[in-house]
């Protein structure tokens, strides 16, 4: 499926191009507007492109690409650059999960609530925050209204079938009456073990690794891969003359299966409370007021195949944003603000992998805009102070050698490492400067030059140990340094009528980028007498790298019923000393048509992935693979806007491995399979 930018529309519209707000931007400016690369999910795409997860859902968008385990956990990679480098937002705040740190942990956010996605693609670290170097992905919902309405409106969609047997339902309502709205969702998620073409463990394993048998994690069927979700929040708002203030809860239990372990199973619970006041066309000197405020209790148990709970990671956390948005100083609008992120990270059972740790980090920011006629230039710095404590620990990497049927004193060497209670303080300082110029009414110029400097995380200082869920040992080092960039972004924009396309280079150089590389070593662990397992290590370590590469996407109207869709990306990241990054996406291409006539919608897309042979030393290649889907929807013409639609995923059953996943030779995509739903609005 390709992904609309900047000209989102509804299934009973015409296409067409209208700009559309940046939710979480503090100037509340259009996407054509806003000088970084933003890519706009809503209306009629969004319902084309919702998949199972948030990663799923984006997958289609220029530069994204995401690290699966299986189809119920995911999290998006933005040109190469994941982890903590990623920022997801719900509603313009911090969700403060512990996804970032582990491909086996998912995003505890369900597509089928969500609204509105903005995807900005490249550095957004000066308003969203010092740690978003590769990006921010903002899920929005009504869970706190923000606009009053007078009466009951909602939505409701289930679906069945797909790649893994999927039965969903979610209904979104909000009541109010001018003065106060209340907002209600509720969503269900079950679904069986994903269907794959052929073997889950790929060739090149199977060959480079004779302990891994191409069945391993099954055939034609991933094993444990099925999840049961439930979900669902209540909110409330008061309007107010110039603005509104309002509370929400929401709730979000997950049973997922763990392919790499039958019987094994990560129970996820996460409740959080947000608060929002918003304020605006204020007298004096700030005529803007936001103040943000969300509470997060994440616990993600890693059940054994026994029933017995292994691992635990928990996280507690509050996040918190004050800006304040300021009238026109010679020429200049903008924002000040500040953001403060509190969190505690325990892991009281389980495999010996990480200490405590407290997270706090201030952030103050600055950011302006200044209009020159039709044109526009932008600037900004945020300073940052960020503190992370870790706990007394002793990290057990392992026994240097297999040990079966003896003592790990008696062939090798006990890999471990003790660590007192240790605060490391780290500053970092942000500036960006861009600007927009208008060639003409239909073309115009974008760029943007960014520093940027990100902060070592709690779990790539930390970690020293094995994470039997994924199948690894991690090394993390104190001695990591605050991660410095430079990034420059161009992008071509062009709009012509019901015709638009856009086109842009980057460029990233890294002084000290912080990776996780797969060192070639093994260590070994006895579960039970005479149970040993090898895991392979992999390391935290610092080196310089840069990335580059190009976006692209377009849709040109052939008539009132045909549209032609169009979109790629590329992106080569290399270090200094010649050698290539892990898990980085290979070059893609796709195109599509789109029909509609009257009540009926349908799309056809084929996607190509070239092979990926530009890989780090210990790194397996990935093939090359098409992939073609298509969608079709057709409202009925009855009361409440009921529409049926159907979805088919994989339609050549091709065997489909992301590159940027850690487990791409373990666990592939889904293969030929369709969705079927219904959908209404009332």
């Amino acid at each position: 499926m390709l992904f609309c930018f900047n000209f989102c529309t509804y299934a009973d519209e015409k296409i067409e191009l209208p700009t559309t707000p940046v939710t979480a931007n503090p100037m509340g400016v259009s996407s054509d507007e806003f000088v970084m690369p933003i890519s706009i999910l809503s209306g009629k795409e969004l319902n084309i492109q919702r998949g199972i997860n948030l990663a799923e859902t984006l997958s289609n968008t220029p530069g994204i690409s995401f690290s699966n385990w299986g189809p119920s956990v995911a999290r998006p990679v933005i040109r190469g650059l994941d982890s903590d480098r990623i920022r997801i937002l719900q509603n313009g705040i911090n969700f403060l999960d512990v996804s970032g740190f582990s491909a086996d942990h998912a995003v505890p956010i369900d597509p089928l609530i969500i609204e509105q996605i903005d995807v900005i693609r490249g550095p957004a670290t000066l308003i969203y925050g010092g740690g978003a170097v590769g990006g921010v992905v903002n899920a929005i919902d009504h869970r706190l209204p923000k606009e009053a309405v007078n009466g009951v409106y909602g939505r409701a969609e289930t679906r069945v079938g797909g790649y893994n047997s999927e039965r969903s339902s979610a209904v979104v309502m909000d009541v109010g009456n001018e003065q106060f709205a209340i907002h209600v969702d509720a969503y269900t998620k079950t679904t069986g073990n994903l269907e794959i073409p052929g073997y889950a463990v790929s060739k090149r394993l199977a060959r480079s690794d004779s302990d891994v048998s191409r069945s391993a994690y099954g055939k034609n069927k991933l094993t444990n891969s099925g999840q049961d979700t439930e979900g669902g929040a209540i909110g409330f708002s008061y309007f107010l003359d110039k603005g509104y203030t309002g509370f929400s809860y929401s709730d979000h239990n997950s049973k997922l299966g763990n392919p790499l372990e039958l019987g094994g199973q990560f129970d996820l619970n996460v409740s959080r409370w947000d608060w929002h006041t918003e304020l605006h066309d204020l007298d004096g000197f700030f005529n803007h007021f936001k103040l943000k405020a969300a509470y997060t209790d994440y616990a993600h148990k890693e059940i054994e195949s026994n029933g017995q709970t292994g691992s635990q990671f928990l996280n507690k956390g509050l996040d918190t944003t004050l800006e304040l948005g300021h009238h026109q100083i010679i020429g200049m609008s903008g924002v000040v603000g500040l953001q403060i992120a509190n969190t505690n990270f325990r892991q009281p059972t389980g495999d010996s992998l990480f200490p405590g740790a407290h997270t706090f980090n201030r952030e103050a920011y600055i950011y302006e805009e200044l209009p020159i006629t039709e044109h526009k230039l932008t600037f900004g710095f945020r300073r940052g102070q960020h503190e992370v404590t870790s706990g007394s620990f002793t990290g057990d990497a392992g026994c240097t050698a297999d040990f079966t049927g003896q003592t790990c004193a008696d062939v090798g060497t006990v890999d471990n490492f003790s660590l007192h209670q240790t605060q490391k303080i780290f500053q970092t300082n942000n500036f960006s400067l861009g600007g927009i110029y208008k060639i003409n009414s239909s073309w115009s110029l974008a760029s943007n030059l960014s520093h940027n400097e990100r902060a070592p995380a709690y779990f790539e200082l930390f970690p020293y140990g094995h994470h039997h869920a994924t199948e690894t040992v991690q090394k993390g080092s104190l001695n990591l340094d605050t991660e410095k960039s430079n990034t420059i972004d161009l992008q071509l924009r062009w709009k012509n009528n019901r015709h638009a396309f856009n086109i842009g280079p980057y460029y990233t150089k890294f002084n000290n980028y912080v990776g996780m590389f797969k060192s070639g070593d093994t260590r070994y662990f006895e579960h039970a007498v005479g149970d040993v397992e090898g895991l392979d290590v992999y390391t935290f370590r610092q080196v310089g790298a840069t990335f580059k590469g190009l976006e692209f996407d377009g849709q040109f109207t052939i008539n009132d019923q045909y549209s032609f869709l169009v979109r790629g990306d590329y992106v080569r990241a290399t270090q200094d000393n010649g050698s290539d990054l892990p898990r980085i996406s290979p070059f893609r291409i796709g195109s599509g048509i789109d029909y509609q006539y009257n009540r009926f919608n349908a799309r056809i897309d084929l996607l190509h992935a070239f092979a990926q042979e530009n890989t780090e030393a210990n790194e397996l290649k990935s093939d090359s693979y098409n992939n073609l889907t298509a969608y079709g929807s057709y409202k009925l013409p009855i009361q409440y806007n009921l529409e049926i639609f159907a979805k088919g995923y994989n339609l050549l059953n091709e065997e489909i491995r992301d590159h940027a996943s850690l487990m791409k030779d373990k666990i592939p995509l889904g293969g030929r399979s369709i969705l079927f739903g219904v959908r209404g609005e009332f």
